[in-house]
């Protein structure tokens, strides 16, 4: 009896595998998924339905369910190339980069002749900001499959990535030729030329595709951003709300589009600060800098006059970086940290590219309020430069910080200028502003004293001055 029970299940189990590939390879993954998870609960779950599982799992965007199936999978076949890619692929879209490359490699080692467990690699290389290392395996795969358009624009991207723009445009022109249907080679090289300071060829080429139908919030994203290259930003304000329309759930998109058309969150969402920093910590640096960015040595000024009044060589207790980016103010501060340099970002990008400089003795990827929360230390300097651009009200913000001075310890932040009496304003470029008055109101309700509210130059954009406020405060002690 027990062996026609068993021949029983063997025939359903392959009667629901099957009705269940259909419809995933009928891209229907939220039918095949009741299927799958009915062969989940028998006894001796095939190693296929398993593999199925994590797939229709993936495609529904359950990124956190697909990676624990691919993993219960991997647990009956270890080492397996397709589930090591699967998981990969799971991880990458949660952010977990370090995972998704690591199984990337161990796909990569399964099976060397995949091509997919190749791509998978490069793209987890690109997300952590290894572009060079990311162009090598994209270039095998592109040169194994010269007609495979993802692998090329792949290639394309890692290029662009790595600051080789000639090379992407040669081979993102040669794409547009071959598809002059398809908008992502288009917009990927409008994007370049962009990168490439030549934002009105940027602009004809994004307007030439959309004046021909094409509907793709690439487009309207990169026009967007060639037009506030060029100081207009009340014509971008179009074109990001027409990609935030397109793209309903990007949190970059939707910010840009809010400010474009007035809106005033009180903060930026952490998704929008992550989108930009993530994609911009490559060339960070020397963008900033080239901009004549002055926060980070106003910073060291003001610490020197204070080290000097006090009679001291170094900054008396543990220093905190919040938003250090990629550590701009420590490589500012260099030699004056002896009691410890603690820096905190949002971005994982960011941090890599700190961590890569080894000044730092702490560092935390973390949102502001959580780390300000987590951290216990009392600290002698809390520095923020250029953080308070991606928030309207500050005294929450300025509160938290302040509870982690030491009593003698002072906080040194800019801040953006509001030309506008009262309060802050979400200007259209999705930075925030904010007035003297305001500063000076927001300082007395976080208990902090001003000890100094400059007017100062923080940076050039466009050929302007950005005027801003540089703040120096102490915490307030009864």
């Amino acid at each position: 009896m027990s062996g026609q029970v068993a021949g029983t299940e063997q025939v359903i189990s392959e009667r629901l595998m099957a009705k269940a590939r259909l419809l995933l390879e009928g891209r229907r993954p939220a039918e095949a998924l009741p299927l799958l998870e009915r062969l989940h609960h028998l006894d001796h779950v095939p190693a296929p339905a398993r593999e199925a599982r994590a797939i229709a799992l993936l495609a529904m965007g359950r990124f956190g369910d697909a990676a624990d199936a691919a993993g219960e999978a991997l647990a009956c076949l270890p080492g397996s190339a397709a589930l090591l890619q699967l998981r990969g692929r799971a991880r990458l879209a949660m952010g977990h980069d370090i995972e998704a490359l690591d199984d990337a490699a161990a796909a990569v080692m399964a099976d060397s002749g995949s091509n997919d467990a190749k791509g998978l690699m490069a793209e987890a290389l690109m997300k952590l900001g290894k572009a060079d290392e990311a162009i090598f395996l994209a270039w095998r795969v592109a040169e194994a499959l010269p007609q495979d358009m993802h692998a090329q624009l792949r290639l394309a991207q890692a290029f662009i990535m790595a600051g080789r723009h000639a090379a992407a445009d040669e081979l993102l022109a040669a794409l547009e030729a071959r598809a002059p249907q398809l908008a992502l080679p288009i917009a990927l090289r409008a994007q370049n030329k962009l990168l490439m300071h030549d934002a009105a060829e940027a602009e004809r080429m994004t307007r030439a595709a959309l004046d021909r139908g094409m509907v793709e919030v690439s487009l309207h994203s990169v026009l967007a951003h060639a037009l506030v290259a060029q100081q207009r930003l009340h014509e971008a304000g179009a074109h990001f709300r027409a990609a935030s329309r397109l793209a309903p759930h990007d949190a970059y998109l939707a910010h840009l589009a809010d400010a474009s058309a007035g809106g005033t969150p009180e903060r930026a969402t952490d998704a929008y600060v992550s989108a930009v920093f993530d994609g911009y910590a490559g060339r960070f640096e020397a963008e900033l800098l080239g901009m004549g960015y002055r926060v980070p040595g106003l910073i060291r000024l003001a610490v020197d006059r204070w080290l000097a009044e006090a009679g001291q060589a170094t900054i008396p207790g543990p220093v905190l970086d919040l938003g250090c980016g990629t550590g701009l103010v420590g490589v500012a501060l260099l030699g004056l940290t002896g009691a410890g340099l603690c820096g905190v970002d949002l971005s994982r990008n960011m941090i890599a590219q700190t961590l890569a400089k080894g000044i730092y003795t702490e560092l935390h990827q973390a949102e502001f309020s959580a780390a300000l929360a987590a951290i216990q230390t009392r600290y002698a300097l809390v520095a923020a430069a250029d953080l308070f651009c991606y928030f309207g009200d500050l005294e929450d913000a300025l509160l938290a910080a302040a509870a982690r001075l030491a009593d003698a310890g002072l906080m040194m932040f800019s801040v953006e200028l509001s030309a506008e009496p009262g309060g802050w304003q979400l200007g259209e470029s999705g930075r925030y502003r904010h007035s003297l008055a305001y500063v000076t109101s927001a300082l007395q309700q976080s208990g902090l004293t001003a000890l100094s509210i400059a007017p100062e130059t923080l940076r050039q954009n466009g050929g302007e001055p950005v005027e801003g406020l540089f703040v120096i405060a102490r915490r307030q002690v009864c």
